[in-house]
């Protein structure tokens, strides 16, 4: 299963409300409609996960103007998951060139806790430095937002 941020709600007052502004934009698009609904557990730090998407968006916000074409934060994940070195490289068996990377190699649905913990602690440094801001702010500024 390819990470992407997690559509979250919470059960409040009998009703489903959008916890992560992936749920938003999933509730703000089928207004009026019928949808279906699968209810599964979640694993993990799900509060955590959900704040590491917000850090992206920000990020992303932030260094739009830094980069040629879209920034997105799929493409953002993506690049932390190469750096990391968590994206396995496939290589030309002739000329042993990288043409492209797994990025579905490891989910974060397969990652332990710790491991993810570890990668997302990573992440939020790497984001920072590239703003130019600690990471308390970084994460101070998403929540801020996420609020």
């Amino acid at each position: 299963m390819a990470d992407r941020e997690p559509i979250l709600f919470r059960a409040l007052l009998g009703t489903l409300r959008p916890v992560t502004a992936a749920a938003e934009e999933l509730t703000r698009a089928t207004s009026g409609t019928v949808v279906r609904v699968e209810v599964k557990r979640t694993t993990g730090n799900t509060r955590r996960l959900a704040l590491y998407w917000v850090c992206l968006r920000v990020a992303c916000e932030q260094l739009s103007d830094a980069f040629d074409g879209v920034m997105s934060t799929k493409a953002l994940h993506r690049w932390l998951k190469r750096e990391y070195g968590i994206a396995k490289p496939i290589r030309s068996k002739k000329t042993g060139e990288i043409i492209d990377y797994d990025y579905e190699s490891v989910s974060f649905e397969s990652m332990p806790e710790n491991e993810r913990t570890a990668f997302i602690d990573w992440s939020l440094e790497k984001l920072s430095a590239r703003l130019g801001c600690d990471v308390t702010t970084l994460t101070r500024e998403a929540e801020r937002e996420a609020a």
